[in-house]
């Protein structure tokens, strides 16, 4: 006799999931900057030097002389030799008012003339030091400068972020079965 049976078969349910990442986008854009070179100014103030070279002197000495100080030169010498005649005649008269002292004024006087003394003679030499006076102004700098700088201006960008999220998304890959067969014959209950 066979016996009859039941055959289950099952399917077991399954589960999928599906993903899709999250997306990130970040953009950066670099910084805005300027940047002002302030330059430098410098003044620079130049006093120029000075020479001063004065050869009056020697120019008088070597008998080069201008008509004004020719003459002024002249002048004096002539009133110089006026006053020493002036004084010299009047010795002179002194001396014959003194006829009363018994001495010889004319012949003093006479020989005085005739016989001058020697000549004054000394070593000169021309021009004389120091006859060209030179006098030397030297040149002034004056620097002045002022320091410059940089004007630096900077603007930051804020990034640009965009975020997406990921999803996880749960569905059913396979449903659930089961099957029952009755395998084996028909069970007859007649006795």
């Amino acid at each position: 006799m066979q016996i009859p049976q039941i055959r289950l078969h099952q399917t077991y349910a399954q589960i999928g999931l599906r993903n899709s990442p999250p997306v990130q986008e970040i953009e950066q854009k670099p910084a805005d900057q300027t940047i002002k070179q302030v330059p430098a100014t410098m003044t620079i103030e130049r006093k120029p030097s000075h020479l001063d070279i004065d050869q009056e002197q020697l120019w008088n000495e070597l008998n080069f002389k201008s008509n004004s100080v020719f003459s002024e030169d002249m002048a004096a010498f002539a009133k110089q030799e006026a006053l020493e005649a002036v004084a010299e005649k009047a010795q002179e008269g002194d001396q014959f008012a003194a006829i009363e002292k018994k001495n010889d004024a004319i012949q003093s006087v006479v020989s005085a003339n005739a016989n001058p003394g020697p000549a004054e003679f000394n070593i000169g030499f021309i021009p004389s030091y120091g006859s060209v006076k030179i006098h030397f102004t030297p040149s002034e700098l004056t620097i002045d400068w002022k320091q410059g700088g940089a004007e630096i201006e900077t603007h930051q960008n804020r990034p640009i972020h965009n975020y997406t999220p990921g999803k996880t998304e749960v569905y059913l890959r396979q449903m659930q079965n089961l099957q029952i067969d009755f395998v084996g014959g028909n069970v007859d209950n007649m006795s």
